[in-house]
């Protein structure tokens, strides 16, 4: 069924239906527009003339009504098929757009395929015009080529012929001139073998006395060297660059000298030949024959007045210098260093003197005094100090009392060489 059959029946279904036409109605009036709501006014005047009631117009009405029905239930099954179609036909229609999309590629493909074709078979055609132009040209090349050979045989069978004659003329001459060279080389021959004796002989002797001055030279500098790099003393440390060349020594180089009785570095460069160029002084070296370092401290309460302080706990003593009995002994010469602190009791003031005896004196020096009052006050006391060997440092109680105990380790002495003055060599 066509669209335009589908429009057509749905018209006269909907004329029949709300009559607008005459179907047993003699009152039927056609209206301006048959899409308009018209049937209220067909009730409204069957009403008024009492045909609404008539059996035979109910039994028309139900009659319309069954067929409207049916009418209705086709409606929907042509339009669901109709529905169905038109989805059938716009998938094939979008799947033969696809196919033509697909088409119109490959044929753009081809026709490119096509063009190159073309391309290639107009670039061989050229090739090919080429190869024949340079096959002319080679063979016109060939054909002179040939006449030209022709024409140097015949010159050369003429030129042949005249060289014959003048063959034996040449030949001739050639052996006069060949017996004049064998004897000028006779001559020279001779000329050159006296030659090469003559200086062979004379240049041995010149490179014998050559060898003989260059030996005696040689022999001067190795005298020379040995007498620099010989092992050799004064007696002494070094105290400069001067004494270490003296010695032997001839590299530059960073070397130790004892100056003013500290080691001291110092480069020397023994290229220079002043002395403010030989030596540059770099600085003093911290050199000692051995480590020197104590610390004590007391456990308890000390106040025996008027003598030396003993300690019952020691914490560190590098170099066995320091005695529990409160006397440290130098063991070198140098500067040292000391301190000592701590309190007095409650009830008592405190006086520690630290002191130092010369080895050779019987008496003690005061260097210095720790004081605390009664309540529970803190003293100490520091200095350095320059030592003989054997020269003695102690802490002496003079008044009141020290208060400590293994709690509180209140009372500290401590002590180390700071530099050594002498070193043993």
């Amino acid at each position: 069924m066509t669209k335009l059959s589908l429009v057509v029946f749905v018209w006269i279904w909907h004329c029949a239906v709300y009559g607008q036409l005459p179907l047993n109605n003699v009152d039927y009036n056609p209206y301006t527009s048959t899409f308009l709501s018209q049937p209220t006014k067909q009730i409204r005047a069957a009403r008024a003339t009492g045909r609404l009631g008539n059996p035979q117009n109910i039994r028309d009405a139900l009659s319309l009504s069954a067929i409207s029905l049916q009418l209705n239930k086709q409606i929907e099954a042509t339009t669901a098929s109709l529905a169905s179609q038109l989805k059938d036909t716009n998938d094939k229609l979008e799947k033969t757009n696809a196919d033509l999309s697909s088409t119109q590629k490959q044929v753009s493909d081809l026709m490119e395929a096509l063009t190159k074709a073309n391309d290639a078979t107009k670039a061989a055609q050229a090739d090919l015009d080429k190869t024949n132009s340079a096959l002319s040209q080679w063979s016109a090349a060939l054909k002179a080529k040939a006449s030209k050979e022709e024409l140097y045989g015949a010159v050369s069978h003429f030129t042949a012929a005249l060289d014959e004659k003048a063959f034996k003329e040449e030949m001739d001459h050639a052996v006069g001139q060949l017996t004049t060279a064998l004897d000028a080389k006779a001559l020279k021959e001779e000329l050159d073998s006296a030659v090469a004796k003559f200086t062979t002989n004379g240049t041995a002797a010149l490179n014998t006395k050559a060898s003989k001055s260059d030996l005696e030279a040689t022999n001067l500098e190795v005298s020379k060297l040995k007498v620099l790099t010989s092992p050799n003393s004064n007696g002494a440390i070094p105290t400069s660059c001067e004494d270490l060349q003296t010695f032997g020594f001839v590299k530059s180089g960073i070397y130790s000298v004892v100056v003013n009785k500290t080691v001291q570095n110092v480069y020397c460069d023994f290229s220079k030949s002043n002395d403010a160029g030989l030596q540059k002084w770099i600085g003093i070296v911290d050199v000692k024959s051995a480590p020197v370092y104590f610390h004590a401290q007391r456990t308890s309460n000390y106040s025996t007045i008027d003598s030396v302080v003993p300690f019952d706990s020691i914490k560190l003593n590098i170099g066995n210098a320091f005695d529990p009995s409160g006397v440290f002994v130098a063991p070198a010469s140098g500067e040292y260093y000391f301190a000592f602190s701590g309190i007095s009791g409650n009830s008592t003031i405190a006086r520690v003197v630290l002191e130092v005896k010369n080895a050779s004196s019987l008496d003690w020096s005061r260097v210095g005094e720790g004081y605390g009052n009664n309540k529970f006050n803190t003293f100490a006391y520091h200095a350095t100090l320059e030592l003989l060997k054997d020269d003695q440092v102690r802490l002496f109680l003079t008044q009141g009392a020290i208060h400590d105990s293994d709690r509180h380790f209140y009372t500290n002495f401590a002590g180390f060489l700071i530099s050594q003055n002498e070193l043993t060599v």
